[in-house]
């Protein structure tokens, strides 16, 4: 017997997918059979009660009055081999013993584990995943020289079937006379320099399944179960849409506040500006008018007047200027252009001012729309967190307290209307076979 430590960790679902599994594989192909102890689910769920188990370590030592002091359990999970010398071919039920065993010799005969055999080695042999917080206390197993408790047992095992292993004995017996050596002085007070440590006994646990009756009362326990979680998660269903749509029509509210505040400041700038617009339009129809009735003298002292605002950026040319005052449908075309530029330069100035207003409003709006999210998430985190305390309340207590419930209000008058009518279907039979009542054929 080989037990070999591997080292802890924080995945429960890696660990049990790893053991239930070929490696790297969904098939099972490796797996001889699985078993589990101290849980509900089966070997493939049972990873996510163990993992509800050591992240609700907290409310659960609340639950049993235990102290909350002491360092958080980061790592729960402990997996640990057992293993088999090449050419042993121990029973599926012989291997459930010794991880049983294995279990108790560690203290951890009362934690949650997941045990599977494996057949992809020249030997044979079990993985045990174990949760190391205790399911109803909350409090973490003392695993201290767990090691050295495994080789002892290990030995206990091996003199029991037969089994000499000469290093496993040296290891144990220097061990022995390190721990004689720092209790010696108590040795000598009681007399018994040479006393020898006992040696802890092997105790295989016997792997007892439960009978028909036990399986039948266990599946309607755990049907009842799954059915009063199903009729809680329709009750968190409604809770949740109830949250969500009132978070939606804050959302929608918040939205409806910030476009209005949009509009009003657009607006506002809006009515700033009408009366530039209502000039600048007035100016430029005067303009126009003014050029199409111009003589040519007049013309011309137009041009050279506005030889800048003509030349778009820059001064006119003499010949440009020439040409404009002899033809002046190239001097209206210019002036629309013109105007076409002056219109679009306050637009810009406008467009700048709203944006101004508004991108104020925004900013505030996003600031104002981060923090409504971040208090709706945790509003439903921890709507969350309560459903699940909820759920996870339902326990195969409840499943009996419900069934023992349904089983009182069961009314009177059925049990007695059964009762007549097995009575009339005996007396039915007594008919047909007179002489032959003994009590045994009904």
């Amino acid at each position: 017997m080989i037990p070999r430590l591997h080292k802890r960790g924080q995945s429960f679902k890696g660990a049990c997918g790893y053991i239930l599994h070929d490696a790297q594989k969904t098939s099972r192909d490796r797996v001889l059979w699985n078993d589990t102890r101290n849980l509900v689910s089966r070997a493939d769920d049972a990873w996510f009660e163990m993992f509800a188990t050591a992240r609700d370590q907290a409310a659960l030592k609340a639950q049993s009055g235990q102290s909350a002091r002491g360092r958080k359990n980061t790592k729960p999970v402990l997996h640990y081999t057992l293993s088999w010398a090449v050419g042993e071919n121990p029973t599926p039920e012989h291997m459930r013993e010794t991880a049983l065993s294995s279990l108790k010799a560690l203290g951890l005969d009362q934690h949650q584990a997941v045990m599977a055999a494996h057949s992809d080695k020249d030997h044979l042999h079990v993985h045990i995943v174990v949760n190391t917080i205790h399911p109803e206390t909350g409090l973490t197993a003392p695993l201290k020289y767990t090691k050295e408790r495994l080789s002892r047992w290990a030995e206990a095992y091996e003199r029991e079937h037969g089994i000499h292993c000469d290093e496993r004995i040296r290891n144990n017996e220097k061990r022995d006379r390190l721990a004689r050596a720092r209790d010696g002085a108590a040795i000598l007070m009681l007399g018994d320099l040479h006393a020898q440590p006992a040696k802890p006994p092997y105790v295989p646990v016997r792997h007892r399944g439960p009978n028909r009756q036990q399986w039948f009362t266990q599946k309607e326990l755990k049907n009842r179960m799954s059915r009063l979680r199903a009729e809680m998660d329709l009750v968190h269903k409604g809770e949740r849409d109830a949250l969500w749509q009132k978070q939606a029509a804050a959302r929608e509210a918040l939205d409806d506040d910030t476009k209005a505040a949009v509009e009003h400041a657009r607006g506002h700038v809006r009515a700033q500006f009408k009366p530039q617009w209502r000039d600048l339009y007035r100016l430029q129809k005067r303009e126009a008018k003014h050029v199409a009735d111009a003589t040519l003298f007049e013309r011309a002292v137009f041009v050279f007047s506005q030889r800048e605002r003509l030349g778009l950026r820059k001064s006119l040319s003499f010949r440009q200027a020439v040409s404009f005052i002899r033809h002046p449908g190239k001097l209206l075309d210019r002036i629309d252009a013109v105007h076409e530029r002056e219109r679009r330069g306050l637009a810009q100035i406008e467009k700048a001012e709203t944006r101004t207003f508004t991108g104020t409003i925004w900013t505030q709006h996003r600031a104002k729309a981060d923090r409504l999210i971040a208090e709706q998430a945790g509003e439903r985190q921890a709507l969350r967190d309560r459903q699940f305390a909820r759920t996870r309340g339902v326990t195969l207590q409840h499943a009996k307290a419900s069934l023992a419930a349904e089983l009182h209000r069961e009314p009177a008058n059925d049990k007695g209307q059964r009762a007549l009518t097995l009575k009339q279907r005996m007396a039915e039979w007594r008919s047909r076979n007179e002489g032959r009542d003994y009590g045994r054929e009904m």
